[in-house]
């Protein structure tokens, strides 16, 4: 899977800390340490890569304080560095069912982006590490 090593997962969330400080941050650590455990039971899933996309799955409100917009600021941020596999938890961890207007949040991000998270939900099938996440 494309996910970055823990201590850079460590860094980037860090680094998000200091731009935008708050209770995400520990909420980050706390889905890590719980995906861990659930992925060391698990026959097909990697610890480490359940620790690292339960790090990186807010990080998205590095950006700020927003609401479904940090999905896709999360998205972005980790698709350009090319972590694809991680930037994919960014968008699916706030949809248990994949249909886009379920979520609790708010949309405020473009219309474009909306667009982008519609069609993206459409087209993947949803795999442990995306469940693993939503739980």
């Amino acid at each position: 899977m494309t996910v970055p090593m823990i201590d850079q997962a460590k860094n980037f969330l860090e680094e998000a800390r200091r731009m935008n400080p708050g209770p995400w941050v520990e909420h980050s650590y706390y889905v890590a340490e719980a995906a861990a455990l659930i992925a060391e039971r698990h026959p097909d899933m990697d610890r480490d890569t359940s620790y690292v996309i339960g790090l990186l799955h807010d990080i998205g409100r590095r950006e700020g304080v927003f609401h479904m917009r940090h999905s896709m600021d999360g998205y972005k941020y980790l698709s350009n560095m090319g972590y694809e596999d991680a930037a994919r938890i960014c968008i699916t961890h706030s949809f248990a069912y994949k249909d886009i207007n379920a979520v609790c949040g708010k949309w405020d991000c473009s219309r474009e982006e909306y667009e982008f998270a519609h069609e993206f939900l459409s087209k993947i099938e949803y795999n442990d590490y995306d469940r693993i996440i939503q739980l």
